[in-house]
């Protein structure tokens, strides 16, 4: 089941509130429709995931499943019921969170409570400034960009894992600042960011796709950074993921 997200050009009252975007200003309901889920979640510790006006998974908002290797994480992740996120989808979401944070976009819980205030504060602080995270791809040989394929595990077959491939698109190549807002498909920039240094919600440091590594997301006080050039077999206590869940009729 989808949750529709879409705001009206109307003054706002006491249950709405009001964006400023490009082509006026939007008034947002502070309440929208719970989103079902296909496995139990407490819905106030979990962030709808918004990608276009629709949202159909809601993501943890706090970091589970810690120290394991990238495999074994995906692994424990889908047999407890859940997902983790592939970079596009990470990164949809770490844009939707600093976008509310700037007043330029609306957060949901999976409940469609509006998430603002203290509660968005916290959340944005934990994405943006404390977190080690393992993202759902990594990269072989293939026929895409580098010479890459893009690998993404999508579920298990016997205890064993299912794999998706797909060329990588084009992305930035060195390792650097990266302008947020030219993402691909796949989530990977694909343009500098016009200034070299870290921006909260414009810029991210990038480490460009290589050959049988992992990505990997972190964040501390002074920076952050998408890194697609980590050890799949390494594992910390600090590393691991912010699960999601999916609607449930998706998987029915």
């Amino acid at each position: 089941m989808a949750i529709q997200i879409i705001g009206r050009k109307v003054e706002s009252n006491l249950d709405e509130v009001l964006i400023e975007r490009a082509g006026g200003v939007y008034a947002h309901p502070r309440k929208i429709d719970a989103l079902p889920t296909a496995v139990e979640i407490n819905p106030g510790e979990y962030a709808l995931v918004q990608e276009g006006t629709q949202a159909n998974s809601a993501m943890s908002m706090r970091q589970r499943f810690n120290g394991l290797k990238h495999k074994d994480t995906i692994v424990t992740v889908l047999k407890s019921g859940f997902f983790v996120p592939n970079t596009k989808k990470f990164i949809t979401q770490y844009k939707n969170v600093n976008e509310a944070l700037q007043g330029r976009g609306v957060l949901y819980d999976a409940s469609g409570v509006l998430i603002e205030g203290k509660g968005l504060k916290q959340y944005s602080q934990t994405l943006n400034h404390d977190c080690w995270v393992w993202l759902n791809d990594s990269f072989e040989k293939g026929e895409g960009f580098l010479g890459l394929d893009v690998i993404t595990a999508t579920g298990l077959k016997d205890g064993k894992l299912i794999f998706q491939r797909e060329p990588l698109e084009d992305c930035l190549q060195e390792d650097g600042y990266a302008d947020l807002e030219s993402v691909n498909n796949q989530g990977f920039p694909t343009k500098k960011s016009p200034v070299d240094k870290y921006e909260l919600g414009k810029s991210i440091y990038f480490w460009h796709p290589r050959k049988d590594l992992a990505v990997r997301f972190y964040a501390d006080p002074v920076d952050a950074a998408l890194d697609c050039g980590r050890y799949p077999q390494y594992s910390y206590s600090e590393l691991g993921v912010f699960d999601y869940a999916e609607g449930a009729e998706k998987n029915k």
